[in-house]
C-alpha cells in the first residue's frame, strides 16, 4: 500500500511519541469505526508539528500526501500540516 492510500480521512490523531535516540516517531490513530492503529516513521531527519489551527480546533485527519519520496504530510482538519522526512514508514493495527 502506498502512503497516500492509507484509510486516514476523518481518523482521530490520539497521540504522537518521538524517540530521539532511535529516530522514530509513532502516531497513535483511530481510523473511523476502527480500533487503535500505529503509523510509525523510522529514520526521521525532520519533524514539523504546527498547531496554529487556522480552520479551528480538530484532531481529525483530513488527508495524507507524499510530495516526494521520503517526505510525508498529514493535514489535519484544523488546517495544520504535520511534515515528516523519514527513511521508512509502516501502518498497523495494535
Amino acid at each position: 500500500m502506498q502512503f497516500i492510500q492509507l484509510p486516514l480521512h476523518d481518523a482521530t490523531l490520539a497521540s504522537v511519541h518521538i524517540s530521539w535516540h532511535a529516530a522514530r516517531c509513532d502516531f497513535q490513530i483511530y481510523p473511523t469505526g476502527e480500533g487503535l492503529h500505529c503509523l510509525v516513521f523510522e529514520g526521521f531527519t525532520s519533524l514539523e508539528f504546527p498547531k496554529a489551527e487556522p480552520w479551528g480546533p480538530s484532531e481529525s485527519i483530513n488527508n495524507v500526501q507524499e510530495p516526494s519520496p521520503g517526505h510525508f504530510e498529514i493535514e489535519l482538519q484544523s488546517g495544520d500540516t504535520i511534515r515528516i522526512t523519514a527513511a521508512h514508514w509502516r501502518f498497523s493495527s495494535e
